[in-house]
């Protein structure tokens, strides 16, 4: 019988935690699910703890993909998902006991949203932390479906392994990217910019072990470049289709700002000026000072400026001189 819920959890060298995520999936309060463990060429001791799994728990199946790396091992839990929503989870996390029920039910009586994530209680074993802290703290206070669409470029809104999502937006918009990306955010860029909307929960369903050798500190899917270059692409497509003949300008004069504008102009994507709370010289480009910024309506301004907490300074200012973000500017730093 075809579950509601397919829970796609894909591994590779996670024998230390895996039977706590397995678990977690096991112990839900919503019973309807099938778990798909999706064996991704590992080495270690992952694969006999699944096994035992599974001969446990007929809702458990076994997969294997060996093309190395995440995109494709969800792509193959994809092909092979029965249920009409489909769960996300990580290795190396836990799910407390209510996340489906919750998640399932607030789907059913919100048809309008097509993702649905929660939020995340953060623990680590790294002793520098403070900035995957910072993250989840930002991503935890994104709730509505407006606040994920004009907080898309800033970074990933939702947290991966916290989401459930329809289906069928997989037919309409396609799978995971299994190109040199951050899988996760590119997905989350393309289905908002089809016009899927997110949203998240306010309960804390997911505990996100961060340690040395997750996945998004070590793989180069996940650097700032690679970042970056997903963000530029999907912004310049944004971009073309809502400017109407306004200038972009760019906030932030440095040269890690500049790097992103020259991103965004070899998508094809003009940049008018630049603009900074100093003046500041930008070779072959105008500047305009920030208190001489056009009215609403006239430009578009995107701000690079990554340092942490200065998004919601600049958010706060030009909201404040009458600009309003997702149409007269946007914060991609």
């Amino acid at each position: 019988m075809k579950p509601c819920v397919s829970v796609l959890l894909p591994y590779r060298e996670a024998g230390p935690w895996l039977d706590r995520a397995i678990a977690s999936i096991q112990t839900q309060t919503f019973k309807d699910w099938e778990l798909l463990l999706i064996d991704n060429a590992s080495t270690d001791g992952g694969p006999a703890i699944a096994r035992e799994w599974s001969v446990r728990d007929p809702r458990i199946r076994l997969l294997h993909e060996p093309g190395p790396g995440i995109a494709h091992a969800l792509n193959t839990g994809l092909l092979n998902a029965g249920g009409d929503l489909i769960a996300r989870m990580d290795a190396d996390d836990e799910c407390r006991p209510e996340r489906l029920q919750r998640q399932v039910a607030f789907m059913n009586a919100h048809p309008e949203v097509g993702v649905l994530g929660t939020r995340t209680h953060f623990v680590s074993t790294v002793a520098r932390h403070s900035g995957m802290q910072w993250f989840v703290d930002w991503q935890n206070a994104i709730l509505s479906p407006h606040d994920h669409y004009v907080k898309r470029f800033v970074d990933a809104p939702v947290a991966h392994p916290t989401v459930l999502f329809r289906r069928e937006l997989v037919d309409r918009h396609g799978a995971y990217d299994t190109g040199p990306l951050p899988e996760d955010h590119e997905l989350w860029l393309r289905w908002m910019d089809a016009g899927v909307r997110f949203a998240k929960l306010p309960e804390e369903l997911l505990t996100w072990h961060d340690h040395a050798g997750r996945l998004s500190r070590t793989h180069p899917n996940y650097s700032t470049d690679a970042f970056f270059t997903t963000k530029a692409r999907w912004l310049a497509k944004w971009l073309k289709r809502t400017l109407n003949g306004r200038p972009v300008i760019v906030a932030g004069t440095s040269t890690l700002c500049r790097d992103r504008a020259a991103k965004l102009e070899a998508e094809g994507i003009p940049i008018g000026a630049f603009t900074d709370v100093r003046p500041r010289e930008v070779p072959g480009h105008a500047f305009l000072p920030h208190d001489r910024l056009p009215p609403r309506g006239e430009a578009c301004i995107v701000s690079f400026i990554s340092q942490r907490g200065t998004g919601d300074r600049i958010a706060e200012f030009l909201s404040g001189i009458g600009l309003v973000e997702g149409e007269d500017f946007l914060l991609a730093g």
